[in-house]
This record gives structure tokens, C-alpha cells and sequence, in this order.
């Protein structure tokens, strides 16, 4: 309960930080880099809030972006700003803003601000929810340690930086836009018959609108078999295979 009460706490003065600043239209002056405050300039004459949220606060129309910085990189933002209906095609578009280099690069230093932010440490409340690595004691789920190296080492970063905004580390009716990830290895060889777990995992990278889980859209990017390398997706495939469901002796 203390740490309840400490998370609330925070979230009440961060929302205070942030009325503010949404009142008064600029950041606290002296306090962070000009860049940084050029790209809350972009953020804002574009609505960004209109769509977004950061540590909670905005649109909850599209994903927080609080830790979008060190979860998708700096290259994955900068190429989804020049065309963002390229990676949903069909579906809802973010619009293309027209940012020139300068002011792309100024929107980037404001968010890799915002991820770092002291007061940003602790949110989400449940980082599980956002964390592609993310500590998988707070589930049932497989604890195995992975080495960095490794095929699974190599695909949790991939994972980390392009799938966990929207796939969780729970279990799979649970976290965001997609489905939850957790217990994946035991679920995905039960969805085609005849069809392996990580030839289903493949498929639903490569042609995700294939097989829609029941409770989501067909919003998952359609352009990964383009994004990554065929190396990639098997270090991502080894991956999500080490996310095992405990039984129920917790083995």
C-alpha cells in the first residue's frame, strides 16, 4: 500500500507539471535544452496530444508515447514521421505531418527528454504493460535467464524496440493494442491445426491480417517482412517462444 500511495502521489504532482505546462504553453524556462524545447513546440502546433499521451495525459486515441524513445529508436520514429500510413495500411493513419529534418530531429530530442524524466521512472504503474524485456516475475510466465547473444537474446531486443508499445508481456486477453504475449509458445501451435508455433509466430509477422485474435482490430504493421531480415524475425520467433504459461504446479 505504501507504494501505492507513493506511485499516487507522483502521478498527482506530474499531472500538476503537466496541467501547467499545457496552461502556460511552454516548458519551466532554464530547465532543459533548446532542442528539446523546439520539439514541444512541434508536439504541440501539431496536436500531437490530440492523439497521444505522455505519462497518461492527452488523447487516448493512439499509444502513449512516454518511453517510445527507448523502445521502438530513434530510426524506427524518424521513418514512421515520413510516412506513418505505411505501417498500418488499410487501417486508421496517423497523418503525415510534413516535418522538415530540423524539426524531426527537434521532436526527437523531446521525447528522448520526456522517456528520461525522473518523474516518468515509475509509469506506467504496471510496466509489464509496456516493457518488451520487462521482468516477468510480476506473472505465472517463464523466468528462464536469456543470454544477450543469443537468438532469444538478439529477438528480445528486436522486440523491445518494435513490438512492445502494442503486445504486453501478459497473458493473451490482457495488456494493449494487440494481444498479450505472454504464453504465446504454449498457444500459438493450437491456432492453425497442422500448423507449427513458430510457423504460425512467422505468419502473423510477415501477414499478420492472416488470423485476428478475438477482442482485437487488424491494426498490426504490415511491413516487418521489409523492416527486418529474415535473421531478424527467427531471433524474434526464439523469443516468444521462451514465453511459456507455468503450469499449474508453477513448473
Amino acid at each position: 500500500m505504501q507504494g501505492t500511495r507513493w506511485f499516487f502521489l507522483a502521478c498527482v504532482i506530474l499531472s500538476g507539471i503537466i496541467a501547467g505546462i499545457v496552461m502556460t504553453g511552454s516548458l519551466p524556462d532554464g530547465e532543459i535544452p533548446q532542442q528539446v524545447a523546439d520539439g514541444y513546440g512541434i508536439w504541440q502546433s501539431n496536436n500531437c496530444a490530440g492523439c497521444h499521451t505522455l505519462y497518461g495525459q492527452g488523447g487516448n486515441y493512439a499509444p502513449d508515447l512516454t518511453h517510445i524513445h527507448s523502445q521502438r529508436g530513434e530510426l524506427y520514429i524518424a521513418d514512421f514521421l515520413i510516412d506513418p500510413t505505411a505501417y498500418h495500411p488499410d487501417q486508421r493513419w496517423m497523418p503525415r505531418l510534413g516535418l522538415t529534418r530540423t524539426d524531426t530531429e527537434s521532436l526527437l530530442a523531446f521525447l528522448g527528454w520526456i522517456d528520461t524524466q525522473e518523474a516518468g521512472q515509475d509509469f506506467p504503474p504496471r510496466p509489464i504493460l509496456v516493457s518488451g524485456g520487462g521482468n516477468l516475475s510480476l506473472s505465472t510466465g517463464n523466468t528462464t535467464q536469456i543470454e544477450d547473444n543469443s537468438p532469444a537474446g538478439l529477438g528480445r531486443e528486436i522486440f523491445t524496440r518494435r513490438c512492445a508499445t502494442c503486445h504486453a508481456l501478459t497473458a493473451n486477453q490482457s495488456g494493449g493494442i494487440g494481444p498479450g504475449m505472454l504464453g504465446i509458445a504454449n498457444r500459438a501451435g493450437e491456432r492453425v491445426t497442422g500448423q507449427s508455433a513458430e510457423d504460425y509466430i512467422r505468419n502473423s509477422i510477415i501477414n499478420p491480417g492472416d488470423y485476428i485474435v478475438e477482442g482485437f482490430q487488424d491494426v498490426m504493421q504490415r511491413n516487418f517482412a521489409e523492416q527486418l531480415s529474415s535473421d531478424d524475425i527467427a531471433n524474434v520467433i526464439a523469443y516468444l517462444m521462451t514465453l511459456e504459461l507455468a503450469d499449474e504446479e508453477g513448473n
